[in-house]
């Protein structure tokens, strides 16, 4: 018996949520690496890199599953993916923010905010615009015409 055409559109869905996943906290954990390196702090690394990420992390995923970022539905509504992406990126920072504040006991500085916003952002939408492209790619879609219908 083979399965059923739902059966592999929903595995296919479901492998692609996982690499747009993966992708999401692999950007926030290349964030982190890189801000570790652009201060010269290379010791203690898995430790302050988890201590580091954690907030950003589950900031992330607490604002994805609240801005609905992780539906597969917006996949072939680029703007409206998009959207909600920065809706994400923007609440997952305060989260993370407040999160390093109250609970971690961190002191948050305006230039240390100011650059989690910008880098946070560059990789996190940079890397779910290529993921759009990508699934836009393998459906057949010009890139060219990524418009909401």
């Amino acid at each position: 018996m083979s399965p059923s055409p739902q059966s592999v559109a929903g595995r296919a869905s479901n492998s692609k949520l996982s690499i747009l996943v993966v992708g999401d906290l692999l950007m926030l954990l290349i964030f982190v690496v890189i801000g570790r390196l652009s201060h010269g702090m290379t010791s203690d690394w898995l430790v302050n890199l988890l201590r580091i990420a954690t907030p950003f992390v589950v900031g992330w995923v607490i604002a994805a599953l609240i801005t609905g970022a992780y539906r597969p539905q917006d996949w072939n509504l680029p703007k409206t993916f998009m959207a909600r992406s920065v809706a994400a990126w923007l609440l997952a920072d305060g989260l993370a923010f407040l999160l390093r504040h109250f609970v971690m006991q961190d002191r948050i500085t305006l230039p240390f905010a100011l650059t989690s916003i910008a880098f946070t952002g560059l990789f996190l939408l940079a890397w779910r615009l290529i993921f759009l492209i990508l699934h836009r790619w393998r459906q057949g879609t010009p890139a060219a015409s990524v418009s909401n219908r």
